[in-house]
Protein backbone atom coordinates (compact mmCIF):
# COMPACT_ATOMS: atom_id res chain seq x y z
CA UNK A 1 0.00 0.00 0.00
CA UNK A 2 1.56 3.27 -1.15
CA UNK A 3 0.57 6.78 -0.03
CA UNK A 4 1.39 10.06 -1.79
CA UNK A 5 -0.14 13.55 -1.42
CA UNK A 6 -0.61 13.72 -5.21
CA UNK A 7 -3.16 10.91 -4.97
CA UNK A 8 -5.61 13.49 -3.55
CA UNK A 9 -5.11 16.23 -6.16
CA UNK A 10 -7.64 18.75 -4.85
CA UNK A 11 -9.53 19.79 -1.72
CA UNK A 12 -13.35 19.46 -1.86
CA UNK A 13 -15.29 22.70 -1.46
CA UNK A 14 -17.63 23.14 1.50
CA UNK A 15 -19.86 25.09 -0.90
CA UNK A 16 -19.88 24.83 -4.71
CA UNK A 17 -18.41 27.62 -6.80
CA UNK A 18 -18.71 28.63 -10.45
CA UNK A 19 -14.94 28.73 -10.70
CA UNK A 20 -14.77 25.03 -9.83
CA UNK A 21 -17.60 24.24 -12.24
CA UNK A 22 -15.38 25.43 -15.07
CA UNK A 23 -11.96 24.38 -13.74
CA UNK A 24 -12.64 21.07 -11.97
CA UNK A 25 -16.26 20.21 -11.23
CA UNK A 26 -15.18 17.47 -8.79
CA UNK A 27 -14.13 20.18 -6.34
CA UNK A 28 -17.85 20.96 -5.90
CA UNK A 29 -18.56 17.54 -4.43
CA UNK A 30 -18.48 18.24 -0.65
CA UNK A 31 -16.26 16.47 1.90
CA UNK A 32 -19.32 14.50 3.04
CA UNK A 33 -19.46 12.80 -0.39
CA UNK A 34 -16.61 10.55 0.76
CA UNK A 35 -18.36 9.60 4.03
CA UNK A 36 -22.11 9.57 3.34
CA UNK A 37 -24.29 7.50 0.99
CA UNK A 38 -25.91 10.38 -0.88
CA UNK A 39 -25.64 14.11 -1.45
CA UNK A 40 -27.30 16.80 -3.54
CA UNK A 41 -26.31 20.07 -5.13
CA UNK A 42 -29.32 22.36 -5.07
CA UNK A 43 -30.29 25.98 -4.65
CA UNK A 44 -26.69 27.06 -5.18
CA UNK A 45 -27.26 29.12 -8.33
CA UNK A 46 -30.39 30.58 -9.92
CA UNK A 47 -32.07 28.37 -12.53
CA UNK A 48 -29.96 25.29 -11.71
CA UNK A 49 -32.20 22.40 -10.73
CA UNK A 50 -31.36 19.98 -7.95
CA UNK A 51 -28.99 17.15 -8.84
CA UNK A 52 -28.63 13.91 -6.87
CA UNK A 53 -25.41 11.98 -6.30
CA UNK A 54 -25.19 8.37 -5.14
CA UNK A 55 -22.23 6.85 -3.32
CA UNK A 56 -24.10 3.85 -1.94
CA UNK A 57 -23.66 0.61 -3.94
CA UNK A 58 -27.18 -0.56 -3.08
CA UNK A 59 -28.85 2.57 -4.48
CA UNK A 60 -26.55 2.55 -7.52
CA UNK A 61 -27.53 -1.08 -8.15
CA UNK A 62 -31.20 -0.10 -7.91
CA UNK A 63 -30.72 2.66 -10.50
CA UNK A 64 -28.47 0.89 -12.99
CA UNK A 65 -29.55 -2.73 -12.67
CA UNK A 66 -32.76 -3.46 -10.72
CA UNK A 67 -34.84 -0.58 -12.13
CA UNK A 68 -32.86 0.27 -15.25
CA UNK A 69 -36.01 0.60 -17.39
CA UNK A 70 -37.20 3.43 -15.11
CA UNK A 71 -34.29 5.68 -16.14
CA UNK A 72 -32.89 7.34 -19.27
CA UNK A 73 -29.61 9.14 -19.86
CA UNK A 74 -29.58 12.42 -17.92
CA UNK A 75 -30.06 15.64 -19.85
CA UNK A 76 -26.72 17.11 -18.70
CA UNK A 77 -24.71 14.19 -20.13
CA UNK A 78 -26.77 14.16 -23.33
CA UNK A 79 -26.47 17.90 -23.95
CA UNK A 80 -22.82 18.14 -22.89
CA UNK A 81 -21.59 15.12 -24.86
CA UNK A 82 -23.83 15.06 -27.91
CA UNK A 83 -21.58 17.45 -29.81
CA UNK A 84 -18.68 15.07 -29.12
CA UNK A 85 -20.54 11.77 -29.61
CA UNK A 86 -23.40 11.69 -32.12
CA UNK A 87 -26.85 10.99 -30.67
CA UNK A 88 -27.41 8.07 -33.05
CA UNK A 89 -24.62 6.10 -31.30
CA UNK A 90 -25.19 3.19 -28.93
CA UNK A 91 -24.05 5.44 -26.07
CA UNK A 92 -27.15 7.65 -26.38
CA UNK A 93 -30.00 5.69 -27.95
CA UNK A 94 -32.74 4.34 -25.71
CA UNK A 95 -35.33 1.56 -25.62
CA UNK A 96 -35.75 -0.59 -28.71
CA UNK A 97 -33.09 1.33 -30.66
CA UNK A 98 -30.54 0.59 -27.95
CA UNK A 99 -31.50 -3.09 -27.66
CA UNK A 100 -31.16 -3.87 -31.34
CA UNK A 101 -27.88 -1.93 -31.69
CA UNK A 102 -26.43 -3.74 -28.69
CA UNK A 103 -27.47 -7.13 -30.10
CA UNK A 104 -26.05 -6.28 -33.52
CA UNK A 105 -22.70 -5.09 -32.15
CA UNK A 106 -22.20 -7.80 -29.52
CA UNK A 107 -20.50 -10.35 -31.85
CA UNK A 108 -17.65 -7.89 -32.51
CA UNK A 109 -16.76 -7.97 -28.81
CA UNK A 110 -16.77 -11.71 -28.12
CA UNK A 111 -13.86 -12.72 -25.92
CA UNK A 112 -12.24 -15.05 -28.44
CA UNK A 113 -12.32 -12.32 -31.09
CA UNK A 114 -10.70 -9.89 -28.68
CA UNK A 115 -7.95 -12.33 -27.68
CA UNK A 116 -7.02 -12.56 -31.35
CA UNK A 117 -6.24 -8.83 -31.25
CA UNK A 118 -3.44 -9.29 -28.67
CA UNK A 119 -0.67 -9.06 -31.31
CA UNK A 120 -2.16 -5.74 -32.45
CA UNK A 121 -2.06 -4.37 -28.90
CA UNK A 122 1.53 -5.56 -28.42
CA UNK A 123 2.79 -4.22 -31.75
CA UNK A 124 1.40 -0.76 -31.02
CA UNK A 125 3.14 -0.80 -27.62
CA UNK A 126 6.40 -1.95 -29.24
CA UNK A 127 6.26 0.92 -31.72
CA UNK A 128 6.05 3.35 -28.79
CA UNK A 129 8.91 1.52 -27.07
CA UNK A 130 11.06 1.92 -30.18
CA UNK A 131 10.35 5.66 -30.20
CA UNK A 132 11.37 5.94 -26.54
CA UNK A 133 14.63 4.07 -27.17
CA UNK A 134 15.56 6.70 -29.75
CA UNK A 135 14.59 9.67 -27.55
CA UNK A 136 16.87 11.54 -25.10
CA UNK A 137 16.81 9.61 -21.83
CA UNK A 138 16.92 12.57 -19.44
CA UNK A 139 14.07 14.55 -21.00
CA UNK A 140 10.63 14.19 -19.34
CA UNK A 141 7.98 12.47 -21.45
CA UNK A 142 4.26 13.15 -21.17
CA UNK A 143 3.01 9.58 -20.80
CA UNK A 144 -0.62 10.65 -21.08
CA UNK A 145 0.04 11.99 -24.57
CA UNK A 146 2.14 8.93 -25.43
CA UNK A 147 -0.66 6.60 -24.35
CA UNK A 148 -3.10 8.56 -26.53
CA UNK A 149 -0.85 7.84 -29.50
CA UNK A 150 -0.57 4.14 -28.63
CA UNK A 151 -4.27 3.55 -28.06
CA UNK A 152 -5.18 5.48 -31.19
CA UNK A 153 -2.78 3.29 -33.15
CA UNK A 154 -4.66 0.33 -31.71
CA UNK A 155 -7.96 1.84 -32.82
CA UNK A 156 -6.60 2.39 -36.34
CA UNK A 157 -5.72 -1.27 -36.67
CA UNK A 158 -8.49 -2.91 -34.62
CA UNK A 159 -11.39 -0.64 -35.60
CA UNK A 160 -10.36 0.42 -39.12
CA UNK A 161 -8.23 -2.58 -40.04
CA UNK A 162 -5.62 -0.31 -41.66
CA UNK A 163 -2.90 2.16 -40.85
CA UNK A 164 -2.21 5.43 -42.55
CA UNK A 165 -5.80 5.73 -43.80
CA UNK A 166 -5.86 9.27 -42.42
CA UNK A 167 -3.83 11.70 -40.35
CA UNK A 168 -4.08 10.11 -36.93
CA UNK A 169 -2.11 12.89 -35.22
CA UNK A 170 -4.45 15.54 -36.58
CA UNK A 171 -7.49 13.45 -35.62
CA UNK A 172 -6.29 13.00 -32.02
CA UNK A 173 -5.40 16.70 -31.70
CA UNK A 174 -8.85 17.69 -32.96
CA UNK A 175 -10.48 15.33 -30.45
CA UNK A 176 -8.49 16.82 -27.57
CA UNK A 177 -9.57 20.30 -28.66
CA UNK A 178 -13.21 19.22 -28.83
CA UNK A 179 -13.12 17.88 -25.26
CA UNK A 180 -12.12 21.35 -24.04
CA UNK A 181 -15.56 22.69 -24.94
CA UNK A 182 -17.44 20.27 -22.72
CA UNK A 183 -17.08 22.26 -19.50
CA UNK A 184 -18.69 25.25 -21.23
CA UNK A 185 -21.50 23.08 -22.60
CA UNK A 186 -22.07 21.66 -19.12
CA UNK A 187 -22.41 25.19 -17.74
CA UNK A 188 -24.82 26.18 -20.53
CA UNK A 189 -26.88 23.08 -19.83
CA UNK A 190 -27.00 23.79 -16.09
CA UNK A 191 -28.22 27.33 -16.82
CA UNK A 192 -30.72 26.02 -19.42
CA UNK A 193 -29.00 27.94 -22.19
CA UNK A 194 -28.58 26.61 -25.77
CA UNK A 195 -25.35 24.63 -26.08
CA UNK A 196 -24.67 26.25 -29.46
CA UNK A 197 -23.92 29.60 -27.79
CA UNK A 198 -20.34 30.79 -28.43
CA UNK A 199 -17.65 30.52 -25.76
CA UNK A 200 -13.88 31.15 -25.78
CA UNK A 201 -12.39 28.98 -28.52
CA UNK A 202 -15.76 27.71 -29.75
CA UNK A 203 -15.16 28.61 -33.41
CA UNK A 204 -12.07 26.37 -33.60
CA UNK A 205 -13.80 23.61 -31.65
CA UNK A 206 -16.75 23.71 -34.07
CA UNK A 207 -14.32 23.40 -37.00
CA UNK A 208 -12.61 20.49 -35.28
CA UNK A 209 -15.94 18.75 -34.71
CA UNK A 210 -16.92 19.14 -38.35
CA UNK A 211 -13.52 17.76 -39.42
CA UNK A 212 -13.89 14.76 -37.11
CA UNK A 213 -17.37 13.94 -38.38
CA UNK A 214 -16.48 14.38 -42.03
CA UNK A 215 -13.32 12.30 -41.66
CA UNK A 216 -15.28 9.50 -39.98
CA UNK A 217 -17.86 9.53 -42.80
CA UNK A 218 -15.03 9.44 -45.37
CA UNK A 219 -13.39 6.44 -43.67
CA UNK A 220 -16.67 4.56 -43.64
CA UNK A 221 -17.39 5.32 -47.30
CA UNK A 222 -13.86 4.27 -48.33
CA UNK A 223 -14.12 1.02 -46.41
CA UNK A 224 -17.50 0.21 -47.94
CA UNK A 225 -16.20 0.98 -51.46
CA UNK A 226 -13.17 -1.27 -51.02
CA UNK A 227 -15.35 -4.36 -50.74
CA UNK A 228 -12.70 -6.10 -48.62
CA UNK A 229 -13.44 -8.07 -45.47
CA UNK A 230 -11.32 -8.17 -42.32
CA UNK A 231 -11.98 -8.86 -38.66
CA UNK A 232 -11.81 -5.11 -37.94
CA UNK A 233 -14.72 -3.55 -36.10
CA UNK A 234 -15.56 -1.31 -39.07
CA UNK A 235 -16.32 -4.43 -41.15
CA UNK A 236 -18.33 -5.92 -38.33
CA UNK A 237 -20.32 -2.67 -38.16
CA UNK A 238 -21.03 -2.81 -41.89
CA UNK A 239 -22.14 -6.43 -41.59
CA UNK A 240 -24.07 -5.98 -38.31
CA UNK A 241 -27.67 -7.14 -38.29
CA UNK A 242 -30.12 -7.50 -35.47
CA UNK A 243 -30.37 -11.29 -34.95
CA UNK A 244 -34.09 -10.91 -34.15
CA UNK A 245 -35.31 -8.47 -36.81
CA UNK A 246 -32.56 -8.65 -39.44
CA UNK A 247 -32.31 -4.86 -39.38
CA UNK A 248 -29.03 -3.24 -40.50
CA UNK A 249 -27.62 0.11 -39.41
CA UNK A 250 -28.35 3.28 -41.32
CA UNK A 251 -25.44 5.43 -42.49
CA UNK A 252 -26.13 7.86 -39.63
CA UNK A 253 -25.97 5.02 -37.09
CA UNK A 254 -22.84 3.57 -38.68
CA UNK A 255 -21.02 6.92 -38.64
CA UNK A 256 -22.17 7.65 -35.08
CA UNK A 257 -20.95 4.31 -33.72
CA UNK A 258 -17.69 4.31 -35.67
CA UNK A 259 -16.97 7.80 -34.40
CA UNK A 260 -17.91 6.73 -30.87
CA UNK A 261 -15.37 3.90 -31.02
CA UNK A 262 -12.71 6.22 -32.44
CA UNK A 263 -13.27 8.78 -29.67
CA UNK A 264 -14.24 6.86 -26.55
CA UNK A 265 -12.44 3.65 -27.51
CA UNK A 266 -9.06 5.31 -27.48
CA UNK A 267 -9.51 8.11 -24.93
CA UNK A 268 -10.65 6.12 -21.89
CA UNK A 269 -7.92 3.50 -22.32
CA UNK A 270 -5.29 6.18 -22.88
CA UNK A 271 -6.27 7.95 -19.66
CA UNK A 272 -6.28 4.74 -17.62
CA UNK A 273 -2.86 3.74 -18.99
CA UNK A 274 -1.41 7.19 -18.36
CA UNK A 275 -2.53 7.12 -14.74
CA UNK A 276 -1.25 3.54 -14.37
CA UNK A 277 2.26 4.49 -15.49
CA UNK A 278 2.24 7.58 -13.26
CA UNK A 279 1.12 5.56 -10.21
CA UNK A 280 3.77 2.90 -10.90
CA UNK A 281 6.39 5.65 -11.17
CA UNK A 282 5.39 6.74 -7.68
CA UNK A 283 5.38 3.16 -6.36
CA UNK A 284 8.61 1.53 -7.53
CA UNK A 285 7.91 -1.70 -5.62
CA UNK A 286 4.69 -2.32 -7.55
CA UNK A 287 6.44 -1.37 -10.78
CA UNK A 288 9.16 -3.96 -10.13
CA UNK A 289 6.55 -6.57 -9.24
CA UNK A 290 4.68 -5.97 -12.50
CA UNK A 291 7.95 -6.15 -14.46
CA UNK A 292 8.86 -9.43 -12.79
CA UNK A 293 5.43 -10.87 -13.61
CA UNK A 294 5.69 -9.91 -17.30
CA UNK A 295 9.17 -11.43 -17.56
CA UNK A 296 8.19 -14.59 -15.71
CA UNK A 297 5.12 -15.22 -17.86
CA UNK A 298 6.26 -14.05 -21.29
CA UNK A 299 10.05 -14.14 -20.94
CA UNK A 300 11.57 -12.29 -23.87
CA UNK A 301 8.72 -13.21 -26.20
CA UNK A 302 5.76 -11.03 -27.07
CA UNK A 303 2.72 -11.30 -24.84
CA UNK A 304 0.20 -13.45 -26.69
CA UNK A 305 -3.42 -14.52 -26.50
CA UNK A 306 -2.20 -17.58 -24.59
CA UNK A 307 -0.29 -15.62 -21.93
CA UNK A 308 -2.15 -12.34 -21.51
CA UNK A 309 -4.75 -13.67 -19.10
CA UNK A 310 -2.01 -14.90 -16.76
CA UNK A 311 -0.89 -11.31 -16.10
CA UNK A 312 -2.97 -11.06 -12.92
CA UNK A 313 -0.96 -8.38 -11.10
CA UNK A 314 -0.77 -6.23 -14.24
CA UNK A 315 -4.57 -6.35 -14.43
CA UNK A 316 -4.80 -5.45 -10.73
CA UNK A 317 -2.61 -2.38 -11.28
CA UNK A 318 -4.96 -1.17 -14.02
CA UNK A 319 -8.01 -1.83 -11.86
CA UNK A 320 -6.54 0.08 -8.92
CA UNK A 321 -5.55 2.92 -11.25
CA UNK A 322 -9.16 3.16 -12.46
CA UNK A 323 -10.33 3.16 -8.86
CA UNK A 324 -8.19 6.14 -7.86
CA UNK A 325 -8.52 7.93 -11.21
CA UNK A 326 -11.60 6.57 -13.02
CA UNK A 327 -11.58 7.79 -16.64
CA UNK A 328 -15.25 8.79 -16.24
CA UNK A 329 -15.89 10.57 -12.95
CA UNK A 330 -19.66 9.95 -12.88
CA UNK A 331 -22.46 8.07 -14.64
CA UNK A 332 -25.74 9.95 -15.06
CA UNK A 333 -29.37 8.93 -15.36
CA UNK A 334 -32.75 10.63 -15.18
CA UNK A 335 -36.00 9.05 -13.92
CA UNK A 336 -38.80 8.74 -16.45
CA UNK A 337 -41.31 9.68 -13.72
CA UNK A 338 -41.20 11.11 -10.19
CA UNK A 339 -40.01 8.32 -7.91
CA UNK A 340 -38.43 7.20 -4.68
CA UNK A 341 -34.87 5.93 -4.97
CA UNK A 342 -33.96 4.36 -1.67
CA UNK A 343 -35.30 6.86 0.88
CA UNK A 344 -34.96 9.84 -1.48
CA UNK A 345 -37.71 11.51 -3.50
CA UNK A 346 -36.53 12.41 -7.01
CA UNK A 347 -38.38 14.38 -9.65
CA UNK A 348 -38.31 13.27 -13.29
CA UNK A 349 -36.65 16.63 -14.09
CA UNK A 350 -33.72 16.01 -11.73
CA UNK A 351 -30.62 14.10 -12.87
CA UNK A 352 -29.08 11.38 -10.71
CA UNK A 353 -25.41 10.40 -10.78
CA UNK A 354 -23.42 7.44 -9.62
CA UNK A 355 -20.54 9.56 -8.30
CA UNK A 356 -17.68 7.25 -9.26
CA UNK A 357 -14.85 9.51 -8.13
CA UNK A 358 -16.29 9.65 -4.58
CA UNK A 359 -17.59 6.05 -4.64
CA UNK A 360 -14.12 4.72 -5.48
CA UNK A 361 -12.59 6.73 -2.61
CA UNK A 362 -15.39 6.24 -0.08
CA UNK A 363 -14.33 5.79 3.53
CA UNK A 364 -17.02 3.15 4.21
CA UNK A 365 -16.07 1.00 1.24
CA UNK A 366 -12.28 1.06 1.10
CA UNK A 367 -9.42 0.77 3.60
CA UNK A 368 -7.01 3.69 3.14
CA UNK A 369 -9.13 4.90 0.18
CA UNK A 370 -6.56 7.42 -1.09
CA UNK A 371 -3.65 4.95 -1.16
CA UNK A 372 -2.45 2.95 -4.17
CA UNK A 373 -2.82 -0.77 -3.44
CA UNK A 374 -3.24 -3.14 -6.42
CA UNK A 375 -3.75 -6.06 -4.04
CA UNK A 376 -7.26 -4.75 -3.36
CA UNK A 377 -8.12 -6.46 -6.64
CA UNK A 378 -6.67 -9.86 -5.87
CA UNK A 379 -9.39 -12.30 -7.02
CA UNK A 380 -10.67 -13.31 -3.58
CA UNK A 381 -10.88 -9.72 -2.35
CA UNK A 382 -12.66 -8.61 -5.49
CA UNK A 383 -15.27 -11.37 -5.14
CA UNK A 384 -16.17 -10.16 -1.64
CA UNK A 385 -16.91 -6.61 -2.84
CA UNK A 386 -20.36 -5.33 -3.82
CA UNK A 387 -20.60 -5.28 -7.61
CA UNK A 388 -21.50 -1.59 -7.59
CA UNK A 389 -18.72 -0.48 -5.24
CA UNK A 390 -16.30 -0.38 -8.18
CA UNK A 391 -17.55 0.28 -11.70
CA UNK A 392 -15.20 2.20 -14.01
CA UNK A 393 -17.08 0.74 -17.01
CA UNK A 394 -20.55 1.22 -15.54
CA UNK A 395 -22.89 -1.59 -14.53
CA UNK A 396 -26.04 -3.34 -15.63
CA UNK A 397 -27.36 -3.77 -19.18
CA UNK A 398 -25.63 -0.59 -20.36
CA UNK A 399 -22.18 -1.53 -19.08
CA UNK A 400 -19.55 -0.43 -21.60
CA UNK A 401 -19.61 -2.81 -24.57
CA UNK A 402 -15.85 -2.27 -25.02
CA UNK A 403 -14.86 -3.29 -21.46
CA UNK A 404 -13.28 -6.61 -22.51
CA UNK A 405 -11.45 -4.94 -25.40
CA UNK A 406 -10.10 -2.21 -23.11
CA UNK A 407 -8.88 -4.56 -20.35
CA UNK A 408 -7.00 -6.82 -22.76
CA UNK A 409 -5.57 -3.83 -24.62
CA UNK A 410 -4.38 -2.08 -21.46
CA UNK A 411 -2.92 -5.26 -19.95
CA UNK A 412 -0.90 -6.03 -23.08
CA UNK A 413 0.37 -2.46 -23.46
CA UNK A 414 1.28 -1.89 -19.80
CA UNK A 415 3.14 -5.20 -19.44
CA UNK A 416 5.03 -4.68 -22.72
CA UNK A 417 6.24 -1.21 -21.73
CA UNK A 418 7.05 -1.80 -18.05
CA UNK A 419 9.02 -4.95 -18.87
CA UNK A 420 11.59 -2.90 -20.81
CA UNK A 421 11.53 0.56 -19.19
CA UNK A 422 11.75 2.12 -15.73
CA UNK A 423 9.41 5.05 -15.05
CA UNK A 424 10.20 7.65 -12.37
CA UNK A 425 8.49 10.92 -11.39
CA UNK A 426 9.70 14.36 -12.45
CA UNK A 427 10.95 16.16 -9.36
CA UNK A 428 8.85 19.19 -8.46
CA UNK A 429 5.93 18.40 -10.76
CA UNK A 430 2.57 19.17 -9.17
CA UNK A 431 -0.57 17.44 -10.37
CA UNK A 432 -3.62 19.50 -11.32
CA UNK A 433 -6.76 17.66 -12.34
CA UNK A 434 -8.76 19.14 -15.23
CA UNK A 435 -11.63 16.75 -16.00
CA UNK A 436 -13.86 17.23 -19.04
CA UNK A 437 -14.74 14.16 -21.13
CA UNK A 438 -12.31 12.14 -18.97
CA UNK A 439 -10.18 12.77 -15.87
CA UNK A 440 -7.16 14.11 -17.72
CA UNK A 441 -4.67 16.22 -15.74
CA UNK A 442 -3.78 19.72 -16.83
CA UNK A 443 -0.41 19.69 -18.57
CA UNK A 444 -0.26 15.91 -18.90
CA UNK A 445 1.78 13.45 -16.80
CA UNK A 446 5.53 13.99 -17.29
CA UNK A 447 7.79 11.09 -16.29
CA UNK A 448 11.44 10.14 -16.74
CA UNK A 449 11.72 6.96 -18.83
CA UNK A 450 14.88 4.82 -18.75
CA UNK A 451 15.73 1.77 -20.82
CA UNK A 452 16.46 -1.33 -18.76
Amino acid sequence: MFHDPDFTPFTPNERPSWRSTKRNFLENWPPSAYREDYFTLEGVWPLVRRTHYLTDPEMIEEMLITRTESFTRDFITVDSLSSTINRDALFFVEGGDWKWQRRALAPAFRHESLLALTPTFVNCAKAQADAWRCAPQAAPVDVMNAMSNVTFAVIERAVLGVTGAFDGGKFVAAMQESFAGMSWQRIFTLLRLPTWLPFPGSSKINRDMRYLYDETARLLAARRASGGQTQAIIDRLLAAKDPESGRSMTDAELIANLYGFLVAGHETSAVALGWSLWLLAKDQASQARLRDEARAIAGGADISGDTIEKLQFTKQVIQESMRLFPPAAAIGRQPREDMMLGPHKISKNEPVYAALWALHRHEKLWDAPNAFDPDRFAPEKAKARHRCAYMPFGAGPRICIGMGFAMLEMTAILATLVRDFRFTPVEGHRLELAPDFTTRPKGGLPLIIEKI
